[in-house]
């Protein structure tokens, strides 16, 4: 157990987006093999789907985020964790981990807000439906970096190289052309995901941040939770700090984050068994800084 949650720790972002996704599918797996098809249905529509129904979500906000990380068949989250492996990990490469984070999260919402807003503009398409998945929040990620860098190529079987924003395009147009089919909901989402992943890109282009205020509320969330494990804010801090001036603490501090990023570069090179001992040790150490 400990050598999984070293790994898990020691995971870039994406790899723990992919971990979490995959747990929670292996946890829910079980409920739609041995239960009732009612039972299945009623924790899949009602209390980890998100609704389109605005009644009901006023009743289960928490589905805003809990549909981006629950699957309920084998080949959703298997074409879903691919793709987010793959994209992922030359996302964060450009990025870092903090906009893998924030632009899967902010495009899982925005798929999910579009979805609820068209569903309910028209209400033919699905009123009473429910959206589970990560495909929106993997979309926002994929069509960011294919905004960004439009001309990186990707190889392709029986095709050979192609450039991503040729990929992208693909894509979002297969969804757009499936509107209004038997699962017009999904594609709505995977545009509103889509649409998120262009702007973020195009303004970033710019010099602006689009994900920069909900990274400072992910930050200001962390430290919350971080604070109350001990008795006090005060007594970490100074216990933390042994007796060192301000000056020597930050500089250890700055030290200490260069070699974990240097760490992380070398896992998303070659993963995590490339690691020396002591390496392993400083990130296992160190995790709370990741």
């Amino acid at each position: 157990m400990k050598g999984l949650i070293q790994k898990y720790q020691a995971a870039p972002m994406f790899m723990k987006l992919v971990y979490i996704n995959v747990t929670v599918f292996l946890i829910l797996f079980p409920l739609t093999v041995f239960l009732e098809d009612s039972a299945v249905l009623s924790l899949e529509g009602l209390y980890i789907s998100v609704p389109a129904r605005l009644s009901t979500l006023m009743l289960r906000p928490w589905t805003l985020f809990t549909h981006m990380f629950t699957h309920f068949g084998f080949m959703h989250i298997l074409l879903n964790m691919f793709m987010l492996y793959i994209l992922g990990r030359i996302f964060e490469q450009d990025f870092g981990r903090k906009k893998t984070l924030s632009t899967y999260l902010l495009g899982g919402l925005a798929g999910a807000g579009l979805y609820i807003l068209i569903i309910n503009l028209y209400p033919a398409w699905g009123i009473n439906s429910t959206a589970t998945g990560a495909s929106a929040a993997v979309m926002a990620i994929f069509v960011a970096y294919a905004t960004y860098r439009p001309e990186q190529k990707f190889r392709l079987i029986l095709v050979g190289e192609v450039a991503v924003k040729y990929l992208a395009i693909g894509y979002v147009m297969i969804d757009y052309l499936s509107l209004g089919g038997a699962n017009t909901g999904g594609h709505v989402g995977h545009l509103g995901g889509a649409l998120y992943g262009f702007l973020m890109a195009t303004q970033l282009k710019k010099g602006k941040d689009m994900n920069a205020w909900f990274e400072r509320l992910l930050d200001r969330i962390t430290n919350l939770f971080s604070r109350t494990k001990g008795s006090s804010f005060k007594s970490k801090s100074s216990t933390s700090r042994g007796g060192k001036s301000d000056a020597q603490y930050n500089y250890e501090k700055k030290q200490r984050g260069k070699r974990l990023d240097q760490i992380l570069d070398k896992i998303g090179r070659a993963g995590y068994d490339s690691l020396s001992k002591e390496d392993k040790e400083f990130l296992f150490r160190n995790s709370k800084d990741l």
